[in-house]
């Protein structure tokens, strides 16, 4: 149930902070793809087919498991399911890093997309389960700064190191790295009861969300916003490289 505490406690602010930190991750690991492509196209001897391939196969499994995702989070506790995310995304971006093929970092970049597409619908319900609604937006703007900062702190720090460590090393230790979010994510989640099947079917159902114009325009306002952020988080950073730095 929803809390009836005007003011978020302590350990609501800490969620809202491991959350934000956990988008933060979930761009870099998103994004780092792009930041690699110079040196992965030449180790691995990729076509520029192969490597769009690459580049638009997280969204794929990331797109087919919305709605799988929303389920899980709506039958099952919340807290866990983003856990097993948050393991299966940093594990992928760990095995990509230990990948030598083609097939072998597809395969791991369709697993990346599985996993991240449990984290927004798990912030949507912890936020409505736990913040009061007064508190809803800023805890949303929260979400909405650690997505921002993602791709932008991956795309700086991402292409130093990788420039001193090479991309394998930055893959390992980013996805080894991110596992120690886990830590304090179980010992500071928020405690909810698993929700009934009951409780699950209480919200509207599709139709009557089609019917919605704020429905309709959000879609088309994320399309077009979309459609320019992952262009400058998978070609953009390739094309910098090998297009206006090379003389």
């Amino acid at each position: 149930m929803p809390t009836t505490d005007p003011r978020p406690s302590a350990r609501l602010s800490l969620v809202l902070a491991l959350m934000a930190f956990s988008v933060f991750i979930n761009y870099v690991d998103r994004g780092n793809l792009s930041i690699a492509a110079p040196m992965l196209k030449d180790e691995l001897k990729l076509s520029p087919t192969q490597l769009g391939i690459l580049f638009s196969s997280f969204f794929w499994t990331y797109a087919a498991f919305q709605i799988p995702s929303g389920w899980l989070v709506d039958h099952y506790d919340v807290n866990w399911v983003i856990a097993v995310g948050f393991f299966v995304w940093s594990t992928a971006t760990t095995v990509t890093g230990l990948a030598h093929t083609f097939l072998a970092v597809l395969v791991a970049r369709l697993v990346l997309g599985m996993g991240e597409s449990v984290a927004y619908p798990a912030y949507s319900k912890i936020i409505v389960q736990h913040f009061p609604i007064a508190h809803r937006g800023f805890a949303n703007s929260a979400i909405s700064a650690g997505n921002a900062c993602g791709p932008a702190a991956g795309a700086l720090m991402g292409g130093m190191l990788m420039e001193r460590l090479g991309w394998r090393s930055f893959f390992v230790f980013l996805g080894l790295a991110s596992l120690l979010w886990l830590v304090p994510w179980f010992r500071w989640m928020p405690r909810t009861q698993r929700p009934s099947g009951t409780d699950a079917r209480h919200g509207p159902g599709f139709k009557e969300i089609l019917r919605q114009r704020s429905a309709w325009g959000t879609c088309l306002g994320l399309f077009c916003l979309n459609y320019l952020l992952y262009f400058q988080i998978t070609w953009l950073p390739y094309y910098l490289v090998r297009d206006v730095a090379s003389p």
